[in-house]
Protein backbone atom coordinates (compact mmCIF):
# COMPACT_ATOMS: atom_id res chain seq x y z
CA UNK A 1 0.00 0.00 0.00
CA UNK A 2 1.19 3.23 -1.23
CA UNK A 3 2.09 5.97 1.74
CA UNK A 4 0.41 9.66 1.18
CA UNK A 5 4.46 10.27 0.21
CA UNK A 6 4.51 7.90 -2.61
CA UNK A 7 0.76 9.15 -4.04
CA UNK A 8 2.28 12.37 -4.16
CA UNK A 9 5.96 11.70 -5.80
CA UNK A 10 7.29 12.85 -9.05
CA UNK A 11 9.20 11.30 -11.62
CA UNK A 12 11.24 14.66 -11.29
CA UNK A 13 11.43 16.46 -8.82
CA UNK A 14 9.08 19.65 -7.91
CA UNK A 15 11.02 23.01 -8.47
CA UNK A 16 8.12 25.25 -7.55
CA UNK A 17 5.17 25.53 -5.07
CA UNK A 18 2.47 27.47 -4.67
CA UNK A 19 -0.86 27.51 -2.65
CA UNK A 20 -2.32 24.12 -4.19
CA UNK A 21 -1.77 21.01 -3.05
CA UNK A 22 -0.06 18.58 -5.53
CA UNK A 23 -2.61 16.54 -6.82
CA UNK A 24 -4.60 20.36 -7.77
CA UNK A 25 -1.55 20.89 -9.82
CA UNK A 26 -1.76 17.75 -11.62
CA UNK A 27 -5.75 19.03 -12.38
CA UNK A 28 -4.48 22.26 -13.22
CA UNK A 29 -1.99 21.09 -15.34
CA UNK A 30 -4.03 18.83 -17.80
CA UNK A 31 -6.50 21.16 -18.26
CA UNK A 32 -4.30 23.40 -19.64
CA UNK A 33 -2.63 21.26 -21.84
CA UNK A 34 -2.50 21.64 -24.95
CA UNK A 35 -3.52 17.93 -25.62
CA UNK A 36 -6.73 19.26 -23.88
CA UNK A 37 -7.45 22.28 -25.92
CA UNK A 38 -7.09 19.64 -29.22
CA UNK A 39 -10.41 17.65 -27.83
CA UNK A 40 -12.27 20.40 -29.18
CA UNK A 41 -11.67 19.44 -32.20
CA UNK A 42 -12.31 15.63 -31.97
CA UNK A 43 -15.47 14.00 -32.49
CA UNK A 44 -17.06 10.42 -32.81
CA UNK A 45 -18.72 10.49 -36.32
CA UNK A 46 -18.73 13.70 -37.71
CA UNK A 47 -15.50 16.10 -38.38
CA UNK A 48 -15.30 19.40 -36.17
CA UNK A 49 -17.44 22.32 -37.76
CA UNK A 50 -19.82 20.19 -39.79
CA UNK A 51 -22.60 21.32 -37.86
CA UNK A 52 -23.42 24.07 -35.68
CA UNK A 53 -24.25 21.60 -32.28
CA UNK A 54 -22.54 18.76 -31.81
CA UNK A 55 -21.28 16.89 -28.76
CA UNK A 56 -16.89 16.79 -29.18
CA UNK A 57 -14.68 14.80 -27.08
CA UNK A 58 -13.85 17.89 -25.05
CA UNK A 59 -17.52 18.15 -23.88
CA UNK A 60 -17.33 14.65 -23.20
CA UNK A 61 -14.66 15.08 -20.94
CA UNK A 62 -15.70 18.17 -18.89
CA UNK A 63 -19.05 16.11 -18.09
CA UNK A 64 -16.82 13.24 -17.42
CA UNK A 65 -14.90 14.99 -14.89
CA UNK A 66 -17.59 16.82 -13.16
CA UNK A 67 -19.37 13.21 -12.79
CA UNK A 68 -16.31 11.78 -11.49
CA UNK A 69 -15.62 14.89 -8.80
CA UNK A 70 -19.27 14.46 -7.49
CA UNK A 71 -18.86 10.67 -7.20
CA UNK A 72 -15.40 10.86 -5.01
CA UNK A 73 -16.70 13.68 -2.41
CA UNK A 74 -20.12 11.20 -2.45
CA UNK A 75 -17.80 8.56 -1.39
CA UNK A 76 -15.61 10.44 0.80
CA UNK A 77 -18.68 12.14 2.34
CA UNK A 78 -20.47 8.51 3.05
CA UNK A 79 -17.36 5.99 4.01
CA UNK A 80 -14.92 8.87 6.06
CA UNK A 81 -12.63 5.76 6.09
CA UNK A 82 -11.60 6.12 2.70
CA UNK A 83 -10.73 9.87 2.85
CA UNK A 84 -7.22 8.73 3.41
CA UNK A 85 -6.97 6.83 -0.19
CA UNK A 86 -9.63 9.00 -2.27
CA UNK A 87 -8.94 12.54 -3.60
CA UNK A 88 -11.72 14.24 -5.77
CA UNK A 89 -8.47 16.35 -7.49
CA UNK A 90 -7.19 12.92 -8.41
CA UNK A 91 -10.28 11.95 -9.56
CA UNK A 92 -11.03 14.82 -11.19
CA UNK A 93 -7.72 14.82 -13.20
CA UNK A 94 -7.98 11.15 -14.06
CA UNK A 95 -11.45 12.02 -16.00
CA UNK A 96 -9.99 15.12 -17.50
CA UNK A 97 -7.16 13.59 -18.83
CA UNK A 98 -8.73 9.80 -20.12
CA UNK A 99 -9.36 11.14 -23.86
CA UNK A 100 -6.08 12.62 -24.27
CA UNK A 101 -5.26 10.16 -26.82
CA UNK A 102 -8.12 9.27 -28.40
CA UNK A 103 -8.47 9.54 -32.08
CA UNK A 104 -11.29 11.13 -34.23
CA UNK A 105 -13.74 8.65 -35.31
CA UNK A 106 -13.74 6.80 -32.33
CA UNK A 107 -12.58 3.22 -32.18
CA UNK A 108 -12.65 3.03 -35.80
CA UNK A 109 -9.84 5.77 -36.25
CA UNK A 110 -7.77 4.24 -33.39
CA UNK A 111 -7.74 0.64 -34.82
CA UNK A 112 -7.00 2.14 -38.36
CA UNK A 113 -4.45 4.44 -36.95
CA UNK A 114 -3.05 0.44 -35.21
CA UNK A 115 -3.04 -1.10 -38.44
CA UNK A 116 -0.88 1.83 -39.93
CA UNK A 117 1.50 1.86 -37.64
CA UNK A 118 2.28 -1.43 -36.50
CA UNK A 119 4.17 -2.94 -39.29
CA UNK A 120 6.70 -0.30 -38.27
CA UNK A 121 6.12 -0.36 -34.22
CA UNK A 122 5.82 -3.06 -32.37
CA UNK A 123 3.51 -0.86 -29.86
CA UNK A 124 0.92 -0.08 -31.98
CA UNK A 125 -1.83 2.67 -31.71
CA UNK A 126 -3.82 2.70 -28.66
CA UNK A 127 -5.84 5.39 -27.40
CA UNK A 128 -5.39 4.91 -23.29
CA UNK A 129 -1.44 4.17 -24.14
CA UNK A 130 -1.25 7.29 -26.39
CA UNK A 131 -3.08 9.56 -23.12
CA UNK A 132 -0.39 7.77 -20.55
CA UNK A 133 2.19 8.64 -23.74
CA UNK A 134 1.43 12.41 -23.79
CA UNK A 135 1.02 12.84 -19.80
CA UNK A 136 4.99 11.28 -19.67
CA UNK A 137 6.50 12.09 -22.73
CA UNK A 138 4.97 14.12 -25.46
CA UNK A 139 2.71 17.18 -23.54
CA UNK A 140 5.26 20.30 -23.18
CA UNK A 141 5.37 22.25 -19.77
CA UNK A 142 8.48 22.37 -18.72
CA UNK A 143 12.09 23.03 -20.66
CA UNK A 144 13.76 21.51 -18.49
CA UNK A 145 12.20 18.11 -19.75
CA UNK A 146 9.24 16.14 -20.83
CA UNK A 147 5.93 15.35 -19.73
CA UNK A 148 3.23 17.13 -17.50
CA UNK A 149 5.12 15.53 -14.24
CA UNK A 150 2.60 14.72 -12.81
CA UNK A 151 2.13 12.53 -9.49
CA UNK A 152 2.19 8.70 -9.13
CA UNK A 153 -1.29 8.66 -7.80
CA UNK A 154 -2.65 10.55 -10.88
CA UNK A 155 -0.67 8.93 -13.40
CA UNK A 156 -2.14 5.41 -11.38
CA UNK A 157 -5.77 6.73 -12.05
CA UNK A 158 -5.20 7.04 -15.85
CA UNK A 159 -4.49 3.13 -16.10
CA UNK A 160 -7.44 1.57 -17.55
CA UNK A 161 -5.81 -2.14 -18.03
CA UNK A 162 -3.35 -3.94 -15.98
CA UNK A 163 -1.04 -4.83 -18.95
CA UNK A 164 1.13 -3.75 -21.78
CA UNK A 165 0.34 -5.01 -25.27
CA UNK A 166 1.35 -8.86 -25.60
CA UNK A 167 0.40 -9.98 -29.27
CA UNK A 168 0.37 -13.39 -28.05
CA UNK A 169 -2.20 -13.01 -25.69
CA UNK A 170 -5.40 -12.20 -27.44
CA UNK A 171 -7.16 -10.38 -23.75
CA UNK A 172 -3.75 -8.21 -24.29
CA UNK A 173 -3.93 -7.22 -27.83
CA UNK A 174 -6.44 -4.84 -28.34
CA UNK A 175 -6.68 -2.91 -25.65
CA UNK A 176 -3.77 -1.68 -23.39
CA UNK A 177 -2.67 1.06 -20.89
CA UNK A 178 0.93 1.84 -21.91
CA UNK A 179 3.46 1.57 -24.40
CA UNK A 180 6.71 -0.21 -23.98
CA UNK A 181 8.71 2.28 -25.33
CA UNK A 182 11.37 3.62 -22.30
CA UNK A 183 9.23 7.23 -22.55
CA UNK A 184 6.37 6.10 -21.76
CA UNK A 185 7.27 3.36 -18.82
CA UNK A 186 9.76 5.35 -17.16
CA UNK A 187 7.55 6.71 -14.79
CA UNK A 188 5.65 3.68 -14.00
CA UNK A 189 7.28 -0.15 -14.32
CA UNK A 190 4.94 -2.80 -15.78
CA UNK A 191 5.24 -4.41 -12.21
CA UNK A 192 3.35 -0.87 -11.28
CA UNK A 193 0.82 -0.97 -14.16
CA UNK A 194 -0.19 -4.23 -12.68
CA UNK A 195 0.18 -3.92 -9.00
CA UNK A 196 -1.77 -0.87 -9.13
CA UNK A 197 -4.85 -3.04 -10.26
CA UNK A 198 -4.49 -4.90 -7.70
CA UNK A 199 -4.45 -2.88 -4.82
CA UNK A 200 -7.72 -1.56 -6.27
CA UNK A 201 -9.35 -4.61 -7.24
CA UNK A 202 -7.85 -7.38 -5.45
CA UNK A 203 -6.13 -9.19 -7.84
CA UNK A 204 -3.96 -8.81 -10.09
CA UNK A 205 -5.21 -11.77 -12.39
CA UNK A 206 -6.13 -9.58 -15.57
CA UNK A 207 -8.42 -12.15 -16.79
CA UNK A 208 -10.96 -10.19 -14.57
CA UNK A 209 -11.18 -7.48 -17.37
CA UNK A 210 -11.68 -10.21 -20.36
CA UNK A 211 -15.88 -9.29 -20.80
CA UNK A 212 -14.72 -6.00 -20.95
CA UNK A 213 -12.08 -6.13 -23.40
CA UNK A 214 -14.05 -8.30 -25.57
Amino acid sequence: MWTANDRSKRFYEATKTDQRNDFERDRDRILYSTAFHRLAGITQVVRAGEQEVFHNRQQHTLKVAQVGRRLAQRCIDEYPKFASVIDAEVVEAACLAHDLGHPPFGHVGESLLDQLVSGDDQDGFEGNAQTFRILTTLALRFPEHNGLNLTRATLAATLKYPWLRDRKDKNKTFKWSAYFTADCVASLTEKEVVGMYGRLYGTSDSSVLDPIVR
